[in-house]
């Protein structure tokens, strides 16, 4: 599919993908069913083998909106409200069966608390997210809702095999209707 997140561009998760694998519980999450709720306090980060997860918040419009999405092969979570010992601002729902290994926020911190390196590694990780989400603020101010769109389907070709347009529109922070002038300019301009 492409990389969604990019955190793999910046650093090789293999080792906390391995204790995940080690030490984790695998789950099964069938389509619809929550990881996280908005007011939980969670207690586990996972590693999603296989599927799909949103992360969604409601707005004071009453309207769902996505935030962010996991698949195969991520670290997912709400790592700082974890962290922090604070109810979760944010829902992580699965779009489709998915297989996740989950593991206590606990048994995440004593693998990085265990030697300098994986300290190291955790500090790395937390900088290469937060890049990640300053990139995606700058973008929603300073890209066109059409630069957001090419960006993201270019990174990752196959994204409309995963979700639905209407969640793609919300992603970008369109409405579905302009979602779809900005697929009928491109392929407009595609076949002239």
């Amino acid at each position: 599919m492409g990389e969604f997140n990019i955190y793999g561009e910046f650093i090789d998760l293999a080792p906390l993908i391995e204790l995940f694998l080690e030490k984790g519980q695998s789950r099964e999450y069938k389509k619809g069913e929550y990881f996280c709720r908005v007011g939980d306090r969670g207690l586990y980060m996972g590693y999603l083998k296989e599927g799909s997860f949103r992360y969604t918040c409601d707005g004071s419009d009453g309207k769902e909106h996505i935030l962010s999405y996991a698949f195969d092969n991520d670290i997912f979570g709400n790592y700082s409200s974890l962290q922090n010992q604070s109810p979760s601002i944010l829902n992580i729902q699965a779009i489709q069966k998915s297989l996740v290994y989950e593991l206590s926020i606990s048994a995440v911190n004593e693998f990085f608390n265990s030697d300098m390196h994986t300290q190291y590694f955790g500090r790395r990780i937390s900088e290469v997210v937060l890049y990640s989400i300053a990139q995606r603020i700058v973008s929603m101010y300073c890209d066109t809702p059409e630069e957001r769109y090419m960006t993201l389907t270019k990174r990752c070709p196959d994204i409309l095999n995963r979700i639905t347009l209407r969640e793609l529109a919300s992603f970008i922070a369109v409405t579905p209707e302009t979602l779809s002038r900005i697929r009928k300019k491109i392929l407009l301009n595609r076949k002239s």
